[in-house]
């Protein structure tokens, strides 16, 4: 589970408050009406760039963000290898008994494919599809906050325009015009906020994720096809294994300790 993106969360927002709690009228940067503006706006607005298909995506996909477990190249590796083993050994069809251990849906895929006898060519391509949908999938979390993370500061200032209208239209009381304009300016300090704290550093988060999880997928998707040309598994150690050279190894022994006997969930692939 994703510890960090909490841990961040909570530490940003304790130390912005905190900050203004020890500063003299904490009371002005607690405005009900700005942080409405702020929020409804920007969802508003991500309604209206956004599909609903896309956005029923976003609470699972947000979820994901902190639930994630980095797959293990390492294990991916291993067992493309003990795969590759069986097949030379016993042909390609007697991964067929095996297929139903695998827990990852596009390394099944691929195996069916190749059990069933298709070229490599077919089962590239086919696998290239799939994997190209998933990226495309995966990619609308990460738009998803940047988008949010553009809009909250504009509304942040659409915010501050409104107050500063309204503070103008009432000028008949000079001593109101410095409380008027730090009312006035709360929602900018909102958008700027939810932006740099929350939405693009969850962008941020979510793309790192996704290139780790691609990173797996072509993995899979070499050695489905090393299996199909019939290499061996040393092959397919030596030509996969430096993806697996900046993997933590305590990130690899707490997977196989919660694991032990099975590939990396398909909700890591997903």
């Amino acid at each position: 589970m994703e510890k960090s993106t909490p841990i961040g969360l909570i530490a940003g927002f304790a130390l912005i408050y905190g900050a203004i709690f020890l500063g003299s009228g904490w009371q002005t940067f607690f405005d009900p009406a700005s942080l409405l503006l702020v929020i409804g706006g920007t969802a508003a607005a991500l309604v209206v760039n956004y599909s609903l298909a896309d956005l029923r995506r976003v609470p699972e996909g947000t979820m994901g963000i902190f639930q994630f477990s980095p797959p293990s190249i390492t294990r991916y590796i291993d067992l493309l290898s003990d795969l590759s083993g069986v097949a030379r050994r016993e042909g390609l069809l007697a991964l067929d008994r095996r297929l139903n251990e695998l827990d990852d849906e596009l390394l099944r895929y691929g195996l069916e494919m190749a059990v069933d006898g298709m070229d490599e060519d077919e089962i590239s391509e086919m696998l290239d599809q799939r994997i190209a949908e998933r990226t495309r999938r995966q990619r609308i979390i990460p738009n998803f906050f940047t988008t949010a993370g553009t809009f909250a500061p504009a509304f942040g200032m659409v915010g501050t325009l409104i107050g500063l209208i309204q503070m103008l239209q009432n000028l008949d009381d000079p001593t109101q015009i410095g409380a008027g304009m730090a009312t006035a300016m709360v929602t900018t300090f909102y958008g700027a906020l939810l932006a740099n704290l929350v939405f693009l550093p969850l962008s941020a988060k979510a793309k790192a994720q996704n290139q780790r999880t691609a990173k797996v997928r072509y993995v899979v998707r070499e050695g489905i096809l090393a299996i199909a040309r019939g290499d061996s598994p040393r092959m397919i150690e030596q030509r996969l294994g430096f993806f697996a050279m900046d993997e933590a190894p305590e990130a690899v022994e707490e997977e196989t300790a919660q694991e032990p006997a099975k590939t990396q969930t398909a909700a890591a692939m997903a």
